[in-house]
This record gives C-alpha cells, structure tokens and sequence, in this order.
C-alpha cells in the first residue's frame, strides 16, 4: 500500500504538471534515476509511476530510451485522476460540445425505442429533481441519472457506453451551473419538453428539445465566471 501510495503521488503530480501545461508534449521526463533522487523513492515505484501514466496515455515510455510527454490526442483527458488535478472549466466546452453532438440523436433514437417503463423511469427521475431546487449536488446526480435513462432508453449498449464515458466530468460541470438562480427549474422544464416528445414518438421533437435544452446549459456555463462578480458589484 505505501508504494502504490508513493506511485500515485507521482503520477498525480505529472498529470497536473502536463495538465497546466508546464509540461510540453514531446518533452522528455527526467531519467529514472533522477526521478528517485527528486522523488526520494526506489526505482520500482518510479517504474510503477512511469507505467501508469503510459497507460493513461500521457507519456510515452519506451525500453531503453528516456520517457516522453505524450501528443494531446492520446490523453485520455476523461480519466478520473487527470480530471482531479486539473482546472475543469478547461474542459467544460470541449464536454459541453461532445454532448451537444451525442445528446439529441439519443433522444431522437429513444423517441422510436422507449419502452412505456423507461420512459415512466425519466418522468419519476424529473419530478424528484422538482424537490432539490437548492441543492445543486443533488440536482447534479439526478441530472446525470436523467441523460442515463435516455441514453438507456435507446436500446444501443455501445451508445450507452459512449453517453456514460462523460459523466464523470459532466457531475462537475451540473454542479456548477445549477449554482446559478433558476437553472434547475430550467432543466426540469426541458426535461419535460424531451419527455413528451419521446412518450410522442416524436423523434424530431425529442432531438430539437435535447438541442435547445443544452444549448442553455452553455449558455450558464457562460455565466459561471461572472455570475459571482456581478454578486459582489450589487452588494
């Protein structure tokens, strides 16, 4: 355990590192021996470090050469640890965009495969976001578990698979623009806009109020920068 301990804080600190960018793709990490001096550990746990951010594709490590810093696109920029030691507001376009392109053919897909039960399970999962206006974490899981039973809905594991790959990250960006005033309320209102029109077999409808519904969520993302500014000038 102390050394998977030891590992971790060093991955954890090169994942912030390349996160914020102090790190260049392409820049070659010290040498192992260096990294145990800086490190004040054995060789095994350097390796063991090496390795994991390797697999989680941020470096590059080959036998007999000194490991490199990965290109951006085989980061996998959706891993729990990255996201934990990086500024998620970065991310929150490149999510928000991701979901806008995966999200409405969803609902469109799930208004021609919705079973009565599943849609039943979106309706029950809105009327409990109704009794969480002030709790933005709450609202959070319960966003999340909405988008699911859509995506769930479909009837297409893989879809499902890719829908569920982003929630991660997504928990966080909920979190943040259901702080601001009326954002819940909005969100149970276009749910139940997504909703009749998947219980209308309304694909077209379905996909246009996913569309709309999420391009207010940018919108608030937007605001989450200046929201609390504007608070502090009118107090």
């Amino acid at each position: 355990m102390a050394k998977a301990r030891l590992s971790n804080a060093i991955v954890t600190d090169y994942l912030h590192r390349i996160g914020a960018g102090e790190i260049e793709p392409g820049a070659p990490l010290p040498p192992e021996s260096v990294l145990c001096e800086q490190y004040g550990v054995g060789r095994s746990v350097v390796r063991e470090a090496l390795q994991a951010l390797d697999a989680k594709g941020f470096i590059v490590v080959r036998q007999g050469s000194v490991a490199v810093v990965a290109p951006r696109y085989h980061w996998h920029v959706l891993d729990q640890d990255f996201l934990a030691v990086t500024n998620p507001k970065e991310y929150y376009s490149l999510l928000q965009e991701a979901r806008e392109i995966l999200e409405p053919p969803l609902a469109a897909l799930a208004a021609a495969r919705a079973t009565d039960e599943a849609i039943d399970e979106m309706e029950q999962v809105n009327r409990r976001l109704e009794t969480v206006l002030d709790d933005p974490s709450q609202h959070a899981e319960l966003d999340i578990a909405f988008h699911d039973a859509v995506a769930r809905a479909t009837d297409n594991a893989i879809l499902v698979s890719m829908h569920s790959s982003i929630t991660g990250l997504g928990q966080r960006t909920r979190e943040a623009s259901s702080a601001i005033p009326g954002a819940i309320e909005r969100a149970v209102t276009w749910h139940d806009h997504v909703i009749a029109a998947i219980r209308a077999r309304d694909a077209v409808g379905a996909s246009a109020a996913m569309h709309l519904h999420l391009r207010q969520v940018r919108e608030e993302l937007g605001r989450i920068d200046t929201e609390p500014e504007a608070a502090e000038e009118g107090s």
